[in-house]
């Protein structure tokens, strides 16, 4: 690794620039980080961790998801890892002097083996990103030498997009949130992985999360905090414990009091996770019981939570995902939320499924009913309408119906209400059934038990309509980015319905 560091340290002088100098030694693992760079020219740097550093391209124009875009990416000198956490600006004067943000980054896994897929000068391989996914290639088109020339492009996959400028949509960087004209304008505020993004001091390092979570006011103790829970996002129990209460009092007003339904992954979201709905011995007190009837006739034991301690007892038990039903506890039979899930077919681009759910809304308020948006954590839209508890569930359910039965009639090209998979080919499945009796939905901010840890994350419909990438809500990245609740007024939105057909 020194050898393969000579260059990149010998241009610079790390007693100007806030580059790291590469005598850390970061775990190894697969990182891959896209930095846009505003140095003499705009460019984005393309890194993957290869044997000890971060191998370097410069892409001019950036990468792209369309398939037939073959972007020029230029063999540069080798980085130090920890460079793919740098994010700030190189003073003037010193080489690549100008900002620097950290576009994307995740991990990266290749096809085969990499050194003889360089020395061949093709490289294949797959992306999980915030912004880049799927399977990508890197071709050699000129021999080794200076300003050794590849081809970086995309390969035809679910990830691709031929639509989407993917640069241009998903300008800022996906660690501060900061475009880099932002960067640029607070050139004394550099992030990376030893500092504050304002440069007061040192962050604490994830081995001291576990000392930190453990000093919440939960009432019991944490056991297993170091436990890798998303494998490939590095993400333990103490750093989910960690996101939990920091989204604690915007999750609290939609998730409190109302029975759930947990997603337990005890060895992490890659291996042998299950749905729990009935509260079993040994769950935590702040985790506490409903007492229901079910379908069966049997009165049963369902779970709720009222506070950060259940929200943490969660996490305690391994659970990855927070569902709800549509009602609160002390009304059980009186749903007060509706939910409409847009679950695309894969071959439906996310730009469909933001127009059926803006759709969707207009026909809600042609209703007299206002409704609120949140991404699924994947490739869908929650569509949900607070309502007073006025009507059971089966006028709830049947109104729901209603709704999408006259969107799909009104465009049955673009949507289905069947729940068989052969009718969804290139349709949204409007999925109504979530609003019956016992069905529920994934929480607002609760994580997925899905690669890259996942966030389903309320949306204003503004910035629904501008374009947004869902994949860039996880558990890394939605801390940073709650700002303006777009569903601050849901909690206290009161709208009541007329169900058609009845008085």
């Amino acid at each position: 690794m020194a050898t393969s560091l000579t260059t990149y340290r010998s241009k610079r002088d790390f007693a100007v620039t806030a580059e790291p100098s590469g005598e850390a030694a970061p775990e190894p693992g697969r990182r891959f980080v896209v930095q846009q760079h505003a140095a003499r020219r705009m460019h984005y740097d393309f890194r993957l961790e290869h044997a000890g550093v971060l191998l370097s391209w410069a892409v001019p124009k950036g990468p792209s998801l369309k398939v037939a875009d073959k972007r020029l990416a230029v063999r540069t000198e080798d980085h130090p890892i920890d460079y793919a956490d740098f994010e700030g600006v190189i003073p003037a004067g010193q080489y690549g002097g100008g900002a620097v943000s950290v576009w994307d980054r995740g991990t990266w896994q290749p096809d085969g083996d990499t050194a003889a897929a360089l020395a061949k000068g093709r490289l294949t391989f797959t992306l999980a990103g915030t912004k880049l996914r799927g399977k990508w290639h890197l071709v050699k088109t000129r021999p080794a030498g200076k300003a050794e020339q590849w081809l970086l492009f995309k390969s035809r996959d679910d990830a691709a997009n031929d639509d989407v400028d993917i640069v241009a949509a998903q300008p800022r960087s996906v660690v501060s949130e900061r475009t880099i004209d932002d960067i640029a304008a607070q050139r004394d505020r550099v992030w990376q992985s030893n500092k504050r993004a304002d440069g007061s001091g040192p962050v604490r390092k994830p081995a001291d999360v576990g000392a930190l979570v453990q000093q919440l006011p939960i009432g019991f103790p944490l056991t297993n905090l170091d436990k890798v829970l998303f494998a490939d996002a590095g993400v333990t129990k103490a750093q989910l414990v960690a996101y939990l209460a920091v989204v604690a009092d915007r999750m609290l007003p939609h998730v409190a009091h109302r029975p759930l339904t947990l997603v337990r992954c005890p060895n992490g979201s890659a291996r042998g996770c299950f749905f729990q709905k009935k509260r079993m011995p040994g769950t935590p007190a702040a985790i506490a019981p409903v007492a229901l009837v079910d379908s069966d006739g049997e009165a049963v034991d369902y779970m709720q939570l009222a506070d950060l301690a259940g929200l943490v007892a969660c996490a305690q038990l391994g659970a990855l995902e927070i569902h709800t039903w549509g009602c609160h506890a002390p009304d059980v039979e009186r749903p007060d939320l509706l939910v409409f899930d847009l679950d695309p077919d894969p071959k439906v681009h996310w730009d469909r499924v933001v127009l059926g759910a803006l759709q969707l809304r207009r026909a809600l308020h042609e209703r007299g009913l206002d409704s609120f948006v949140k991404t699924t954590g994947g490739k869908g839209l929650h569509v949900v309408v607070p309502v007073t508890g006025h009507h059971d569930w089966d006028a709830h359910k049947a109104l729901s119906k209603q709704v999408v039965d006259d969107l799909a009639a009104a465009e049955p090209h673009a949507y289905t209400t069947t729940i068989a998979k052969a009718a969804r080919h290139d349709r949204i499945f409007l999925d109504y059934l979530r609003n019956g009796r016992g069905a529920t939905f994934v929480a607002p901010y609760s994580p997925r038990a899905r690669p890259g840890a996942p966030v389903a994350m309320p949306v204003a419909w503004d910035a629904l309509a501008s374009g947004l990438d869902p994949k860039a809500f996880t558990i890394a990245t939605v801390p940073p980015r709650l700002g303006l609740d777009p569903w601050a007024a849901l909690p206290t939105t009161k709208q009541t319905y007329r169900l058609r057909g009845r008085k």
